[in-house]
């Protein structure tokens, strides 16, 4: 029996391509996570702010698509482009915000910074992934 358990070859390693991948997958779910949760948060429950629901559908997307749900959008080159929308989504939004002035309330100003944060690590796990 031990020179059976000896010949058996060890567990394959992942690529460090693969590993960058995983991690920059989580920084994507986390991003759609933020957004998704920020707009129920201070839209739907506070009913104070919320943001475009272009950006909530898209990081829902996202998140089916990487929890396996994806209805044909699971692919790597797909959950990029719909990273880099939300990045995008969040610049247009902070741009904006900058000329044009930040909102008076406080709740408001929060959820605007949950939004870009959620964009920014959208973008960062976008950027990150792997074919």
């Amino acid at each position: 029996m031990t020179s059976e358990n000896q010949s058996a070859e060890p567990p394959a390693q992942p690529s460090p391509a693969a590993i960058t991948s995983k991690g920059a997958a989580g920084f994507l779910m986390i991003g759609a996570i933020i957004i998704v949760g920020g707009h129920v948060l201070f839209g739907i429950i506070m009913g104070e702010f919320t943001y475009g629901n272009t950006s909530v559908a898209v990081a829902l997307l996202i998140l089916m698509s990487i929890l396996g749900m994806g209805f044909g959008v699971g692919e790597t080159p797909i959950q990029r482009v719909l990273g880099y929308f939300l990045g995008l989504s969040g610049a247009v939004a902070l741009l904006s915000d900058i000329r044009f002035s930040f909102p008076n309330g406080f709740v408001d100003n929060l959820a605007n910074l949950v939004f870009y944060v959620g964009a920014a690590l959208a973008f960062l796990g976008a950027r990150g992934l792997k074919d």
